[in-house]
């Protein structure tokens, strides 16, 4: 079963996400914050990434650009309210496979990730 990390510093947006990864017969696993991403992403190997932005520690790209130099193949969609189109074009410098708004939308969400795993 292929593993998914949840990075999101909401409990709430998590807890939906997760609803929607193992509906699609995913193993989810959690972070709570990009120190925690940093920490699993070492650990766990997830085989693809769902990054939100906009947290307290460390900023979502931040971590995506720190997760892309350990393994520069890393799968990571980012699903975010924070939509301005500058983050939307660094995401795209930095290969991050898609980038989705908040509310995500489980069909979009599942079709991506069959798409890039």
């Amino acid at each position: 079963m292929k593993k998914i990390m949840i990075v999101d510093d909401s409990g709430f947006s998590r807890n939906i996400m997760k609803q929607m990864v193992e509906s699609g017969g995913y193993h989810a696993i959690e972070a709570a914050n990009g120190a925690e991403a940093l920490e699993l992403f070492e650990t766990e190997k997830p085989d693809a990434i769902t990054m939100d932005l906009l947290m307290p520690d460390i900023d979502g790209m931040d971590v995506v650009r720190k997760i892309m130099e350990i393994d520069a193949d890393a799968k990571i969609i980012i699903c975010s309210t924070d939509k301005q189109k500058y983050r939307q074009d660094e995401a795209k410098e930095i290969r991050v496979r898609e980038f989705i708004p908040k509310p995500v939308n489980s069909e979009k969400l599942l079709n991506t990730l069959k798409n890039i795993l």
